[in-house]
């Protein structure tokens, strides 16, 4: 099986991995939103930062390093394992005396028992990081996605059931820590690799030139990536954060189904391949037109159909949430870009620029952030904010890449605008729904047909090239011939 064969399965099973994931996440949120309030959600909100920050630090980079290295041996394997979970243990026992100061920093008293029972969910990740690995290196997609499916398809299951019963905001700890168990029984269960007692200061030095940016990086985004559900719960209120939570929450679930379809497939595939240049940006530039033709419309469309979207779905108790996912989707539209840019740089070995960037864009977003509550400030101010360091984020990883790695500016241009300009075109017309209905579950139905109709017909007509290939893809796997 060649590359693009190898890549064209990944790429099918990661897609059945996060869509599958996508999507129940999407039904589960539908009904626990319905039966939740907006300040279950706050608190579950408050504390995602100190989860996704410590299993970063858990992580340490090293399993980026890991895939990186063409031979990983079994001392590397079984060190990287040992530290990981040690790891993970010193970062539960410091979260859980912190208990009580998060609870009174945030004033919200039940936080103290939900955060300690929540924060297991780092030590049950820390445990399948390794297999994981292991399965990214090899892109053993298909059996990764079927762990990922059936695990948080059973977690959603007994957190609806516990909503049902009056749970409130503990359906969401059973889902977060039921996942990361059940995910990780499944990664051993399918995986072949046990560590063995072995554990080498020379692994972790090797890994640690590489792995210390990939560290820096990844803790900048989580705090700052997370950072906005801490100042709304402390300049506003619990309730509020839910609202933004949820409309987070709505305009992720596509744009990091895209985002993590094509980086889990991208960086070992790019890794592969570092070696020859031409070959290298030619591949990069198919996943950067592959990612317009799917993310442009999606986010465009959401844009459109926020309203009705909200309003049908999860009712009228949740409409606040309306301007925020209209602005956040903006956002959501470039960063499946960024990551890929990153991962280009990564497999470049040049971790080390993004660590840099992040920095100087960390930096520039506190300055904005702080004269916003200078000058008087409000949750959409916040998010637009958040939106103009998105994009100049963007901005600043084309240019530098151009430099570093030769995928000029122009061809980046080049390859989002015809999906970008068409995207804009489907969603004007769809528009014009809301002159024609008033009731909701006509405008998102109507709405959502027009927009996929035209942006299909128009792809057709001028044989758009992503078009083309996920066409022939189709018929591929379906058997059909063109005779």
């Amino acid at each position: 099986m060649n590359l693009k064969q190898r890549t064209e399965k990944a790429l099918i099973w990661s897609f059945v991995d996060k869509f599958g994931q996508q999507i129940l996440y999407f039904v589960s949120g539908i009904i626990l939103a319905n039966l939740l309030t907006p300040r279950d959600y706050g608190k579950i909100g408050v504390l995602t930062i100190f989860i996704v920050l410590s299993n970063i630090l858990v992580d340490s980079g090293f399993s980026s390093a890991l895939i990186r290295k063409k031979e990983a041996t079994d001392q590397d394997y079984s060190t990287i394992f040992y530290f990981n979970l040690v790891i993970s243990l010193l970062f539960y026992l410091l979260l859980y005396l912190s208990a009580n100061y998060i609870a009174t920093y945030f004033n919200i008293p039940d936080l103290v028992a939900v955060s300690r029972v929540l924060f297991l969910a780092i030590i049950f990740n820390s445990f399948g990081l390794i297999q994981q690995t292991r399965m990214f290196k090899e892109i053993r997609f298909t059996e990764y996605a079927r762990i990922n499916i059936l695990s948080l398809a059973i977690s959603s299951i007994a957190a609806i059931l516990l909503a049902t019963k009056g749970g409130g905001v503990w359906a969401l700890v059973v889902q977060t820590v039921g996942l990361a168990f059940l995910k990780t029984v499944m990664l051993w269960f399918y995986s072949k690799w046990r560590p063995k007692l072995i554990f080498s200061y020379t692994s972790i030095k090797e890994f640690l030139g590489y792995s210390a940016n990939l560290l820096g990086t990844g803790v900048l985004n989580a705090i700052f990536n997370n950072i906005y559900p801490l100042i709304i719960a402390k300049g506003f209120s619990t309730s509020a954060v839910g609202f933004y939570t949820q409309a987070h929450k709505f305009q992720d679930i596509p744009s990091a189904l895209i985002a993590n379809i094509f980086r889990s497939v991208a960086f070992p595939v790019l890794s592969s391949i570092n070696d020859d240049k031409p070959r290298l940006l030619r591949v990069f530039g198919k996943y950067i037109r592959t990612t317009a033709f799917f993310i442009f419309p999606i986010m465009t469309m959401l844009i459109v159909v926020a309203e009705p979207f909200i309003i049908s779905l999860i009712t009228e108790k949740w409409s606040a949430s309306v301007p925020m996912l209209q602005v956040l989707a903006i956002a959501g539209m470039f960063s499946p870009f960024i990551i890929l840019y990153y991962d280009l740089l990564n497999t470049e070995g040049r971790s080390d620029i993004n660590f840099k960037m992040e920095i100087v864009k960390k930096i520039a977003l506190m300055v904005a952030i702080s004269i916003c509550f200078i000058f008087g400030s409000s949750i959409m101010m916040l998010i637009w904010i958040w939106v103009a360091y998105t994009l100049l984020s963007l901005l600043a990883t084309v240019i530098i890449s151009a430099k570093v790695v030769g995928y000029k500016i122009l061809f980046f241009i080049k390859d989002i605008f015809p999906y970008l300009a068409l995207s804009i075109i489907s969603a004007t017309l769809s528009s014009v729904t809301y002159l024609l209905f008033t009731n909701s579950w006509l405008q998102l139905i109507t709405i959502i047909f027009i927009y996929v109709i035209t942006y299909i017909s128009i792809a057709a007509i001028f044989k758009m090239e992503i078009w083309v290939e996920c066409l022939s893809l189709a018929k591929r796997k379906l058997g059909i011939t063109n005779d």
